[in-house]
């Protein structure tokens, strides 16, 4: 793995942080971890949750952090920026600077914080997936220094417009609404809003063309869409549950967003696809997506589709891709989380190949959320 190995050469993070119950994040004077590394990746058993990285070794790292059982991490302006989900509803900051935790805030109960990106040099945007707002964020010291408020948007009754994600291009915040009635329930297309970054004042909306909308990245100017669509609930003669899954239909797939023309299109649909995209990174540079599709529940298969082609390519040597897919633009390394049972780890695909990430231990925890912090 050549280009993972220059970019662990080329960047050194030094990790201090202790500790944390279901309730949030804590740091602690006490057992400091410091390790030189710059990819991380955040693994959970939906019980309890531990932040690993990759070590000087070239391995997944024996050192942990414990974390909330629902996390996600971000690297911001080479702040490590933590979003504890639905439960504990926090924001933490780790400043690699000092090495040590700069702050942690806690949001509204059941806020069930999901993305966050950079506003400006002092504050982060974060999504709020179960309210109906969004707010800005000093990184100073986690005031919220600005509220958004997205009730406008919310569809039926629901009890949010289920913001799931942001880009940034420009001076613009793009936002992506699922306007789900109800909890995996779509009724009507995703929206896209655009926000003036600096401040939040609402600029514009455009109609997707499917519902359930997942991520979104851009490639080469355009704007392209994921979505998972309407999961199918499976049940035994008894009618007890057996598991979920997503249809092979039009109903679901890959869009591309006319920006101008404020209409979006489909690139590649689930017919293509074999279901509902359930992950979405994008390498922007060779116009690929990278989409972690949902066929049923433990059998997520790892795609790459050529966005201009509109070809779909299925990677061998993962099956169930729901720990999260990372593409880091400054090594072209594509970080893939495998959570199978009894065969859950941390890939790295390049140039065609996909390569296991060894761990220094065994008793690393499924991958969730990777991230590359320089």
């Amino acid at each position: 793995m050549k280009k993972l190995l220059t970019l662990l050469a080329g960047s050194t993070l030094a990790f201090y942080m202790q500790g944390c119950s279901d309730s949030g994040t804590s740091a602690s004077d006490e057992n400091p971890v410091s390790k030189s590394a710059s990819v991380y990746v955040y693994t959970t058993d939906y019980t309890s949750g531990e932040l690993r990285w990759i070590d000087e070794d070239d391995e997944v790292s024996e050192a942990k952090v414990s974390l909330y059982k629902d996390s996600r991490i971000f690297a911001i302006g080479g702040n490590v920026v933590i979003l504890e989900g639905y439960g504990a509803d926090n924001i933490a900051l780790f400043d690699p600077s000092k090495s040590k935790m700069k702050w942690q805030v806690s949001l509204d109960d059941k806020a069930n914080p999901v993305d966050a990106v950079k506003a400006n040099d002092d504050e982060i945007w974060v999504a709020l997936q179960n309210v109906p707002k969004f707010v800005k964020v000093s990184l100073k010291d986690g005031e919220i220094t600005k509220t958004i408020k997205t009730k406008s948007f919310i569809n039926g009754d629901a009890v949010s417009p289920n913001l799931v994600d942001f880009e940034v291009s420009g001076d613009t915040l793009f936002a992506l609404y699922q306007r789900l009635d109800g909890y995996n329930s779509p009724a009507i297309p995703g929206l896209l809003a655009m926000y003036k970054l600096s401040n939040g004042d609402l600029l514009d909306t455009i109609k997707l063309a499917k519902m359930n909308p997942f991520g979104m990245k851009f490639a080469n100017g355009k704007l392209y869409v994921a979505s998972t669509g309407a999961f199918n609930y499976v049940f035994d003669d008894e009618g007890n549950y057996d598991h979920s899954e997503t249809g092979t239909d039009d109903a679901r797939g890959i869009e591309v967003v006319d920006l101008a023309k404020k209409k979006s299109s489909m690139v590649v649909d689930g017919k293509k696809l074999g279901g509902g995209v359930y992950g979405f990174a994008v390498d922007a540079k060779n116009g690929v997506a990278y989409a972690a599709v949902y066929e049923a529940d433990g059998n997520v298969p790892l795609v790459a589709v050529d966005l201009e082609k509109k070809s779909v390519k299925k990677i061998k040597g993962v099956s169930d891709v729901e720990g999260s897919l990372f593409f880091d633009d400054a090594s072209e390394v594509l970080y893939v989380g495998e959570r199978a049972y009894g065969k859950s780890a941390l890939y790295a695909y390049e140039d065609g190949e996909l390569n296991k990430v060894e761990t220094a231990t065994e008793d690393v925890l499924p991958p969730y959320s990777i991230t590359v912090v320089r």
